[in-house]
């Protein structure tokens, strides 16, 4: 099975999903976002807390981008991302793969919809058989804020709010079912510190916000009819084990 490009807060593929037991209370959340006008109020990600996290994700969206194809080594799968997130304000890095750039204040709630609409990429439930193939895949993305977060220093600023390097690595663990059915397995990676220890190193104390993304297509799933319902089941937990899970849903059609 073909792999995608290793960058922060993008699918890396390999070969794990796990369902671990939430044996705190949780507090049910549903995020909205921007969406065509046909789909305004429908839902685009169901989030559920684990544990206490003292972060979230926000400005989560689905869409169809280019993903590329296994000749061009899917190099169309990272120039999508960071056409979302360009510079000057994010930055690729050999590491975080997009990283922070220049300094810019929160909120950080709308980076990603100004990005999807700027690059005019199809925000929407339903895609159709060639959206999810042909170098052409449905992405999901969310931005990771404070909430409430702690104080200290981040790349965008001296002292604010921030995510804290305590509390990484953040693990993503991630998968895309087909009807009910495993479709991609391989949607795992881990978000690290911002410390020395990356290449170029950082200096800080924490992340003030950093982005998630995901995305599949026909060319990582069973070969068959790509017609029918999809989601996304995806947890993010920090060191400690806190943190949130995501669900979102689309259709393939004709």
């Amino acid at each position: 099975m073909p792999r995608l490009p290793s960058i922060r807060g993008v699918s890396m593929h390999t070969t794990s999903l796990r369902r671990l037991l939430v044996t705190v209370p949780t507090i049910f959340l549903v995020i909205f976002s921007s969406l065509p006008s046909a789909n305004a109020g429908q839902r685009v990600v169901e989030t559920e807390r684990i544990g206490h996290p003292i972060w979230r994700p926000v400005d989560c969206h689905l869409f169809s981008a280019p993903v590329g194809t296994a000749e061009s080594g899917y190099a169309e799968y990272s120039e999508t991302v960071a056409s979302i997130l360009p510079p000057p304000r994010h930055q690729p890095h050999p590491v975080l793969g997009i990283g922070p750039g220049s300094p810019h204040r929160p909120p950080y709630n709308k980076e990603l919809a100004r990005g999807v609409a700027a690059q005019e990429f199809r925000e929407e439930r339903r895609f159709s058989r060639r959206e999810f193939s042909s170098g052409e895949g449905v992405f999901l993305a969310c931005m990771v804020v404070p909430s409430p977060g702690a104080r200290g220093s981040s790349p965008d600023f001296r002292y604010g709010k921030i995510i804290p390097n305590r509390l990484f690595p953040i693990t993503v663990d991630g998968a895309a079912f087909q009807r009910e059915l495993l479709f991609d397995p391989n949607l795992d990676f881990q978000v690290p510190p911002l410390t020395a220890q990356l290449d170029p190193p950082f200096d800080v104390d924490g992340h003030s916000h950093f982005p998630v993304f995901f995305a599949t297509n026909a060319d990582f799933g069973p070969t068959g009819d790509l017609r029918g319902r999809y989601r996304y089941d995806i947890e993010m937990r920090e060191a400690s084990g806190q943190g949130w899970r995501l669900q979102a849903y689309f259709v393939i059609g004709r």
